[in-house]
């Protein structure tokens, strides 16, 4: 298990620093809590392992779900709480450390990891990140996962593998910080099912989005991967 500075942390800490940062949970997710799409547990402890200015934790905490969060900088936990208290939720935040979760087994009754996963670089450490996710989670709980799908405008920014399936984000976007960043990069399906195979059951989504803006069609392959025994 990884306790190395996740690669970036520095980038995310200028970008909420600056006041940056969705103040508004994902839509998707917005629907598969509130809109009981997946069979996931509506109450209980929920932890969200890159949870940027802690949009996505506010609404599981107005869902009743008692919440906790890491991140890789100082600055998005401060973001997050200011977020926090102006929405009249109380959430417990910490900074994270390669991949590991200092947190107990069979604690939490979902894992939230939307869009974040693969900031770590490489198979290898996201594979010990799913790991320590599994451990984490109670029987009868599961892990929410969205990763970039081959259809996102994301993939055209990569460059070819460096090895372990790490690829760098090489062509510069008006629209984000990321150029530069080293992130793990899988399209295939059977890819991330075997990744998960710690887990005993996986069920995958998809979503696609173009607001006007096809040089920036953005896709989301969505995992949802259950503990059961």
């Amino acid at each position: 298990m990884s306790n190395a500075k996740v690669p970036g942390a520095d980038k995310w800490a200028a970008f909420y620093g600056s006041g940056q940062g969705n103040q508004l949970p994902d839509e998707n997710l917005v629907r598969l809590v509130r809109g009981r799409y997946g069979e996931i547990p509506r109450s209980g402890r929920v932890l969200d392992v890159g949870f940027g200015r802690g949009a996505n934790l506010i609404m599981f905490a107005h869902s009743g779900f008692e919440c906790h969060g890491l991140e890789v900088s100082e600055e998005s936990i401060e973001a997050a709480k200011e977020l926090a208290c102006r929405a009249g939720v109380n959430l417990s935040l910490g900074l994270l450390s390669g991949t590991g979760i200092p947190f107990p087994d069979n604690h939490f009754d979902i894992i939230l990891s939307w869009g974040a996963v693969y900031y770590h670089g490489n198979r290898t450490l996201v594979a010990e990140a799913i790991k320590e996710f599994h451990r984490a989670i109670r029987v009868g709980g599961v892990l929410l996962m969205s990763v970039i799908h081959p259809n996102s405008f994301m993939v055209r920014r990569l460059s070819d593998d460096l090895g372990d399936s790490a690829h760098l984000i090489d062509r510069e976007d008006p629209h984000d910080n990321r150029y530069g960043l080293k992130i793990f990069y899988e399209a295939t399906s059977s890819g991330w099912r075997l990744l998960l195979s710690v887990f005993d059951e996986v069920e995958e989504g998809y979503a696609e989005i173009d607001l006007f803006a096809p040089k920036r069609r953005d896709a989301w392959r969505f995992l949802l991967a259950r503990k059961t025994r």
